[in-house]
């Protein structure tokens, strides 16, 4: 039996309701046997969100609705009479494959929600009993997981494009070396190019790109409590793949804005929408940070990229700060563990300096690299200048330490500073 609701919500509604769909609000199929299962997942969401919920008794009754109209999310009981969840789930996604498709399931049935994941590929597992506000949070995420999909296969298809059309004009090089230009133009317009100073916190950074286009990328954006978010990242790889990525990245991470959120959820959550998307080999080193413009606090979980260093201006001391932590998009939602998270008291005049590997593996001719106490060195020697001059300095000794015919990665340094 097909049960629809489509009325607006009373309460307070999810502000990404209407994302993917073009304004349209996203459709939401909820199949169970037990008419109480599907009554109470299709109220709760009917009073709290915008969605279009469909519900069915029926998995079969639930395929030929499917069809005819594609959804965006499909919520399953795992045993059925008539077909069980992954049988069924297996058939929404031979017709759509993208679609994000959770399982619930009872605590003994969590072994088959786990192959669930493994073979067919479901987007999540709940058991039963749910929380409400858990399940939310799990649909939401899922539409973004599916719209970020489609995303990067259409990045990916326009990059396959892009690609033939450039073997075609390879002749034509003076064409090539424009397309590249607009490009690194686009990619430097994502990247935060001023900072507002709030509550006497300074940020500043500097981005040299190996190739016209790099898989570097750094933001900054406002969380609630007077709080900023940091992210840096460095994309396996070079060139135009690597440059898409850092796209997702900017969109995946603007949906923390004005969020309460702690670094651990924020690169727990990136990894999750990254890890079944980035193509096979990709993977994306981040470190991510929350600073109270306030107090100077500042939390610190990091997700493959080097050591930051901490210059303590007036006791004229450089740290480093070890924090560790696995890559985004190396294990799946279940065996990801953020690294431990770090806090740092930022006091008046310190710094903190985050950057990526580009900078810190410059290699001189004895195979040395720069951040085998080179560049500790040149920060301590550089440590009472603003902290431009430091960025300057740096990349200045990085060049004249590296060997003849070095390769250069992207240097991105992020420097944060309480004056």
């Amino acid at each position: 039996m097909n049960k629809k609701t489509n009325q607006k919500p009373t309460a307070t509604s999810d502000p990404l309701a209407a994302d993917a769909t073009h304004g349209k609000p996203p459709v939401v199929i909820v199949v169970d046997d037990e008419e109480m299962v599907t009554k109470t997942v299709a109220s709760f969401l009917q009073f709290e969100t915008d969605y279009e919920i469909h519900t069915f008794e029926s998995p079969f009754a639930a395929l030929e609705r499917i069809k005819n109209t594609a959804p965006d999310v499909i919520i399953s009981d795992f045993l059925m009479p008539e077909m069980d969840g992954l049988t069924f789930i297996k058939e929404v996604k031979r017709l759509y494959p993208e679609i994000s498709s959770i399982l619930l399931t009872g605590y003994a049935d969590k072994e088959n929600a786990i192959k669930a994941i493994n073979e067919v590929g479901i987007y999540q597992y709940i058991e039963k009993p749910w929380d409400n506000d858990h399940l939310k949070v799990v649909i939401r995420n899922g539409l973004a997981h599916k719209d970020l999909k489609i995303q990067l296969q259409k990045r990916l298809k326009e990059l396959d494009e892009i690609l033939l059309e450039r073997d075609r004009l390879a002749q034509d090089n003076e064409m090539l070396k424009e397309e590249l230009r607009l490009a690194q133009s686009v990619q430097l317009s994502m990247l935060p190019q001023h900072f507002p100073k709030v509550n006497n916190l300074c940020l500043a950074a500097k981005y040299l790109p190996a190739l016209e286009i790099g898989g570097d990328f750094y933001d900054v954006i406002p969380l609630a409590n007077e709080k900023l978010g940091i992210l840096i990242a460095d994309v396996t790889g070079h060139g135009i793949q690597s440059a898409l990525i850092t796209v997702l990245l900017k969109s995946s991470f603007a949906n923390f804005r004005d969020a309460e959120i702690e670094p651990a959820e924020i690169l727990t959550s990136m990894n999750n929408v990254f890890y079944p998307i980035l193509p096979k080999g990709f993977f994306v080193a981040a470190l991510a940070a929350t600073v109270d413009t306030r107090s100077g606090e500042c939390r610190v979980v990091n997700g493959g990229v080097p050591y930051p260093f901490l210059i303590r201006c007036k006791q004229k001391r450089v740290e480093r700060v070890p924090v560790n932590g696995l890559l985004l998009g190396v294990a799946n939602s279940d065996a990801f563990k953020p690294g431990d998270e770090t806090i740092i008291e930022l006091h008046q005049g310190d710094r903190l300096l985050l950057y990526t590997d580009g900078l810190s593996e410059a290699e001189n001719q004895h195979s040395e690299h720069f951040d085998s106490g080179w560049m500790q060195r040149v920060l301590a020697e550089s440590s009472q200048q603003p902290i431009a001059e430091i960025f300057e300095r740096l990349t200045s000794a990085a060049k004249e330490f590296s060997k003849p015919g070095h390769r250069w990665d992207d240097i991105t340094i992020l420097g944060i500073e309480r004056s």
